[in-house]
């Protein structure tokens, strides 16, 4: 796969992958046991600190397919700009 997708080809493959059922299911049943480990008494300082550096990777991820949709929307905005 190239490393040089245009900023159109990315978001589009972005959203197919937001589009995934089974990627989606995924990300929920993930977060869903990370937070079993926050509620869990038993759970160790180790356990809940991984937990809470999983949950954030999971965000980092949502954030960044949000701002590669947000990239492609001021890209065509620009270029419609340029062509109207």
């Amino acid at each position: 796969m190239s490393s040089k997708l245009s900023i159109v080809e990315k978001s589009a493959r972005m959203k197919t992958l937001q589009a995934d059922d089974m990627f989606q299911l995924a990300l929920k049943e993930i977060t869903e046991q990370q937070i079993a480990v926050f509620v869990n008494a038993d759970s160790t300082t180790d356990e809940r600190e991984e937990a809470h550096n999983m949950i954030c990777a999971i965000r980092k991820i949502d954030d960044y397919f949000d701002s590669v949709k947000t990239d492609e929307a001021m890209y065509n905005h620009r270029h419609r700009q340029r062509y109207d």
